[in-house]
């Protein structure tokens, strides 16, 4: 929402001011040595599987770290201020988003083997932050599709194990981006100092979702009802498939949908993938390569319809230095993506993007990072495509740009508070984001955006 009619800036500032002195009277940092991963603590809230958060609430509620029951949840607020350029130049925005999750292990509970159940319930509140810098890849993943005043039951799932892990099974209400085409998994290792714990802290929405696949993939906020299968024979190989409901290719907001709803409107995607370690090192790395289709009658810009769409999508990770090689994850970190479709409803047809992470760069702040990336997409050159798809954005021309070129820098800096045994975590993120020709009209001048981002994780 616009700063000028609501308070949410004012509520990042003074939460700031509230808990980050706090660092010198009560809070620790991790031990030096010791990654963000090896000492159980999320710092990338993009790169968690399921939830975000560590348990904390339910420890403070008195349940036992090893309890059949977890409670967590996270804090989010976000001050976004378009500097120059866009639709609405010299103009500030506010997020704020709260999650509160609960997760039981159904084999410590009810002794059914393998089976964890989870719900996450969301209460979010926000303003057309994208929209104003005119951007169509999204330089912050916290604004989203009306309404953006929501309450929402986000994910409601059963996940089960079998044969030894090598089948999962997932079912119900999830967030798609967080199992399919996300470079932001890292390679499982049980070496901690190993670990890519933090792939990118950047906090554009293409890091964590492919632009191609906008308004098909469950995403946050708009999740959705499905099954999930993912076979893992090797721990370097594995092959999923998944089926969603996709009528937010339609253009209804699922994630307010509390019951599933399977009609004509099907979102199916499948997705192979592999690891390695390089070098005396053995520096991990991983790709994947994944096809979706979706089924439907979509229109498109010149208001014909199309039945169905498909597109396929590449994503690698690799890390390439160890500062610290044995003693810590510090070094540097790489990504690339890309993405096609042919479909003409679709904002992006192809997708390219890249970046780096340097992480523990300066003495004494071992998991903080610098999050560099670069976003390009090729966009629908229907026309009229621009009014169609951003009708509420003012310009001569109907249609959209002819690509958009998006870059963006990030710095976290990741805090502990409490004790080993019951802690919660605060990061703050200050990211840049440039953006010559944002693409939802053609005739937009460049943007310049500075964010400010705090993760509370508890």
């Amino acid at each position: 929402m616009l700063m000028s009619s609501n308070s949410v800036g004012w509520l990042i500032f003074l939460v700031t001011a509230l808990v980050i002195p706090c660092r010198e009277s009560g809070a620790t940092d991790q031990p030096s040595g010791t990654s963000a991963l090896a000492s159980g603590i999320i710092v990338n809230p993009q790169a968690t599987y399921s939830f975000l958060g560590n348990g904390y609430l339910g420890r403070a509620l008195g349940l036992d770290r090893n309890s059949a029951l977890q409670l967590g949840g996270f804090l989010i607020p976000e001050f976004d201020w378009l500097v120059s350029g866009g639709v609405e130049p010299d103009s500030a925005y506010g997020s704020l988003a709260l999650g509160l999750h609960a997760k039981v292990d159904l084999q410590k509970a009810l002794g059914i083997p393998g089976a964890t159940l989870g719900v996450e319930f969301l209460e979010s509140t926000g303003g057309d932050n994208n929209q104003a810098a005119g951007t169509v890849q999204l330089y912050t993943n916290m604004d989203g599709a009306e309404p953006r005043n929501r309450q929402e039951m986000m994910q409601l799932w059963w996940h089960q194990r079998l044969f030894d892990d090598k089948l999962l099974v997932q079912v119900g209400k999830m967030n798609g981006t967080g199992i399919f085409n996300t470079v932001l998994n890292p390679v499982i290792v049980d070496t901690p100092w190993m670990r890519n714990f933090t792939i990118s802290n950047l906090i554009m929405t293409p890091v964590g979702e492919n632009p191609t696949l906008f308004g098909r993939l469950p995403a946050y906020y708009d999740t959705a009802y499905g099954a999930v299968v993912h076979l893992a024979p090797t721990p370097d190989f594995y092959a999923s498939f998944g089926i969603f409901d996709g009528n937010g290719a339609a253009g209804v907001q699922t994630g307010m949908e509390w019951l599933p709803t399977f009609n004509e409107y099907l979102f199916n995607i499948a997705e192979v993938g592999y690891s390695w370690r390089l070098g005396a090192e053995g520096k991990p790395g991983r790709m994947g390569l994944g096809g979706w289709w979706q089924t439907g009658d979509l229109y498109t810009p010149a208001l014909t319809t199309e039945d169905g769409a498909e597109g396929y999508y590449l994503f690698a990770n690799q890390r390439l230095w160890f500062k610290n090689p044995g003693i810590d994850s510090a070094g540097l970190i790489g990504y690339l993506q890309f993405g096609h479709t042919g479909s003409r409803t679709a904002m992006v047809n192809t997708y390219l993007g890249g970046g780096l992470t340097a992480i523990g760069m300066i003495p004494g702040r071992h998991d903080d990072t610098l999050s560099l990336g670069l976003a390009y997409s090729e966009l629908n050159d229907t026309p009229g495509a621009g009014v169609f798809f951003f009708p509420d954005v003012p310009s001569p021309s109907a249609d959209l740009g002819e690509s958009e070129l998006m870059l963006q820098a990030a710095y976290q800096t990741n805090f502990v508070f409490g004790t080993p045994a019951n802690y919660w975590t605060l990061s703050s993120v200050l990211a840049y984001s440039y953006i010559p020709d944002p693409g939802q009209r053609p005739d937009l001048p460049a943007a310049h955006v500075l964010s400010w981002r705090l993760i509370a994780l508890f």
